[in-house]
This record gives structure tokens, sequence and C-alpha cells, in this order.
């Protein structure tokens, strides 16, 4: 009788969605849909949405793992 139980570690990637330029409100959204969390490393927002992202990390196409964070600076322009 042979074992040929095999053990399988799935990670899922995923990639990083283009975030910077787009307000912040939607680069959340854009983020959770693909997956991942965006943590904002400063703590400047305007109302209404009108704060765009200004950097982030890892770029855009950056193949991460499912749940892991992307880092993003808001900038009021």
């Amino acid at each position: 009788m042979s074992d040929d139980t095999t053990t399988m570690t799935t990670t899922t990637d995923v990639r990083v969605p283009q975030l910077t330029g787009v307000p912040a409100n939607e680069a959340h959204d854009r983020a959770l849909d693909a997956g991942i969390l965006a943590v904002a490393e400063n703590a400047f927002h305007t109302a209404a949405g009108r704060a765009h992202v200004g950097r982030q990390e890892p770029e855009a196409g950056t193949p991460v793992e499912k749940g892991s964070i992307v880092r993003i600076w808001i900038s009021s322009e």
C-alpha cells in the first residue's frame, strides 16, 4: 500500500491595481476588488473624495499574495 498523499500549499497571487491618480475612496474600492487592502500612510484627507492617491507601494502590476496590504499616500491635488 503506497501513500500518495500530497500536501499542497496554495497561495493566491493577485496583481496590485493602479491606485496612483485615482480618488482615495476609489483606490480603497479597487484594492478590495483585487483582494488586497489599501492603507493610507498619511493622515491627509479632504471632504467629498477630492483627495487622490499620489503614490503607492508596491507599484501597479506587482504580484502579491491575496490579503496583502498596499500602502498609499494621499495627496490634496
